[in-house]
């Protein structure tokens, strides 16, 4: 007979191959079943990959990333719908461990669900007369974790809030969440869809229409529904609320506090901004990064290939494979895995093939307008999607969505705003109307570096850049801001620990691209493009992005003119001085001598000792370790009065190989010391020193 275990607030079911927290069934795939049940069912053990891989993938060869996405997402299940403890252990390298205490149990001996939790078929069948929750025509795709999150917070809170970009699915979310929780709710799960309405006083009247209650008078239409539901045991969903903000945390307040029974599941772009509420901020799905390396089995594993797919592959002929995953991948990366956009973007294979419709993505708003005719106006397409978030800001709230169009990927806060500052939007008044767009969700907040970064989604910026009245000169500001910004950087690159400067600056690359494409394009300015390309050298070669480095200083040396300031052209040349770590990359010996010879004349010690460091590298050959090693000594010589630096560390570091190269075994070794000396000094640890 098949056991059955409990850990925690869980029991996994083996016979019936079902999870249930606090006796609620958690949605769990196939695969990540497997896993669980193998791991738990070895408890305290270690479990390889290879025995993970075996088990779950009998006689079929999978990539090692298919169990570690399957991981991720049941650690995701255990820690949102459980009591926080710790249930699994990566053993790096190896595999994993279930720590959490387990009690086998035979399926025979399984105590039936209590009362409050009975089996969920028979629920939904039971409470049929007591909800009105849309049945749904297609499956629910990549949200397992976020629906067991919201399952959790509803046992735990009586309000629970989805907020999100528009169209990532949060009513879809709190349709499912209200189907699985109707056994909680002994009078039932209702719907109040809010879309529709033009003025806010008529939320109380939707409500009351819903649940049945007849409101005659206005003036007292909250009192008398709170009066009704008073001893209801129900779950209410207030969905699309952004419109009508104010007056639907008005009434969801009201009714908290009358109503000790009743529950609240709210969707909305921001928060109610209440007591008592749990914020469930509803992300895109995953999508893959654009890679031509892309295969089908690895594609298959991001939520938003797998919409993509299913919603294609109904259309009939459509089968993802290796030829097309790379082109679905991309697709999905950039509608943002927004599922609304996907949904979108899928009919156009009717008349496009894969690829015309990947072109025709700097299109979209014009692409993406087929949507459900059924469905509301301002689901139908995604310009409109947007358009209906940017009409309920403020006139400073719209300029500054605007003006954020002119950043790629992320920027810091001080970055934006210094971009965007102006007399319509003072720089005080930036963080305030930033946070703002964040709770709209029409600006993503990472905090994954060592500070807040803040972004637009790809569809968003395309729109914003719409709405952007004054391009030139903000594009103009914006450059002008990375160029200068650089420069900080590479001065501070000197003594900073790398890690800390590649956590401050590495996010910048993007802007950095942009910047690069403007300044160099037709409407830009070559100036700033060069200034960008000569203070950008240590950005890019910490990132190793050798080839893309390469090719912009060759667009800028091309455009080098008579009046370019020597400084310029100096910088530009100096770029083999960048701490580039490729071996492949070749060291100009030339151009680094010119490059010395310019910053000679400006007077720029420094930089003239750190390109002659990089021209002494180049010669410690066996026909030219003589020259080779008195180019270093000079550019000991330079650098040294600057104080303890990046560049003294390398170039006591290649003194030492020109030693070492000379048969000077015992100054190799004390210059060496040195070196690593001055590394210590700046906070370096030895994978963090980049020599070359």
């Amino acid at each position: 007979m098949a056991e059955n275990f409990a850990f925690g607030p869980f029991q996994l079911l083996a016979a019936r191959r079902e999870l249930l927290a606090h006796g609620v069934p958690v949605t769990l795939g196939q695969r990540a079943f497997e896993i669980l049940l193998m791991l738990v069912n070895r408890h305290g053990q270690l479990v390889t990959k290879d025995e993970l891989m075996a088990e779950v993938w009998p006689g079929v060869v999978v990539e090692e990333n298919n169990i570690q996405v399957h991981v991720s997402a049941l650690r995701k299940v255990l820690s949102t719908a459980g009591d926080g403890d710790r249930y699994l252990l990566t053993v790096a390298g190896r595999g994993y461990r279930f720590v959490a205490p387990v009690q086998r149990e035979s399926g025979a001996g399984l105590t039936a669900p209590p009362a409050s939790a009975p089996d969920r078929t028979a629920a939904v069948s039971a409470g049929a007369a007591t909800n009105n929750l849309p049945q749904q025509l297609t499956t629910l795709i990549g949200r397992e974790a976020d629906l067991a999150d919201i399952m959790a917070r509803l046992a735990a809170h009586r309000l629970v809030t989805l907020t999100g970009s528009g169209g990532v699915g949060k009513t879809r979310l709190a349709i499912e969440a209200g189907r699985n929780v109707l056994d909680r709710y002994p009078d039932g799960v209702w719907l109040a869809e809010l879309a529709p309405l033009n003025d806010p006083q008529l939320v109380t009247s939707i409500v009351g229409d819903v649940l049945g209650v007849s409101l005659n008078a206005p003036s007292g239409a909250i009192e008398t529904l709170a009066s009704a539901l008073k001893d209801k045991q129900l779950l209410l969903i207030l969905d699309n609320c952004e419109h009508v903000i104010a007056e639907a945390a008005r009434v969801a307040e009201t009714l908290m506090r009358s109503c000790p029974r009743l529950s609240i599941l709210a969707s909305s772009r921001e928060r109610l901004a209440i007591a008592g509420e749990s914020i469930v901020r509803v992300p895109s799905l995953p999508a893959p990064d654009a890679s031509g390396t892309l295969t089908a089995a690895r594609a298959g594993e991001y939520a938003a290939v797998r919409l993509f797919v299913e919603r294609a592959s109904a259309l009939g002929g459509f089968a993802l494979n290796d030829a097309n995953a790379a082109t679905v991948g991309s697709i999905c990366q950039r509608l943002d895995g927004i599922p609304l956009a996907i949904e979108l973007a899928v009919p156009r294979l009717r008349v496009l093939s894969l690829e015309q419709l990947a072109r025709c993505l700097d299109e979209r708003f014009r692409l993406l307008t087929a949507g459900s005719r059924t469905a509301l106006p301002r689901q139908q397409t995604l310009h409109a999607l947007i358009d209906w978030s940017y009409a309920l800001l403020s006139d400073a709230e719209k300029i500054l969505l605007a003006r954020l169009s002119v950043f790629f990927g992320t920027a810091a806060l001080a970055s934006i705003t210094a971009v965007v500052a102006s007399a319509e939007i003072p720089a005080e008044q930036v963080s305030d109307l930033l946070l703002s767009l964040v709770e709209k969700s029409l600006v993503h907040a990472d905090a994954a570096s060592s500070e807040f970064r803040y972004g637009l989604l790809e569809s968003t910026r395309y729109y914003a850049s719409e709405k952007l009245a004054d391009a030139s000169r903000m594009r103009r500001r914006h450059a002008e801001h990375f160029a200068a910004r650089l420069a900080q950087a590479t001065a501070e690159w000197e003594m900073t620990p790398t890690r800390q400067w590649m956590a401050c600056y590495a996010s910048d690359i993007d802007n950095l691209r942009g910047a690069l494409e403007w300044a160099f394009g037709a409407d830009g300015d070559v100036t700033v493009g060069l200034e960008l390309v000569a203070r950008s050298h240590v950005l890019w070669a910490e990132l190793g992005l050798i080839l893309e480095h390469r090719r912009w200083v060759v667009e800028a040396l091309d455009k080098v003119a008579k009046g370019t300031p020597s400084e310029v052209t100096a910088r530009l040349l100096s770029w083999q001085a960048g701490d580039v770590r490729e071996l492949d990359d070749p060291a100009d010996y030339d151009e680094a001598v010119r490059a010395a010879s310019l910053y000679r004349k400006v007077g720029d010690g420094f930089q003239e000792g750190r390109v002659l460091l990089r021209a002494g590298t180049a010669r410690l050959l066996p026909d030219s370790v003589d020259e080779g090693e008195r180019l270093l000594r000079k550019a000991h010589a330079l650098v040294r009065p600057f104080g303890t630096t990046k560049t003294l560390a390398r170039c006591l570091s290649a003194l030492a190989s020109a030693r070492l190269f000379a048969g000077d075994l015992a100054e190799a070794r004390s210059l060496h010391r040195q070196a690593v000396d001055v590394y210590r000094d700046l906070g370096e640890g030895p994978d963090d020193r980049g020599d070359s």
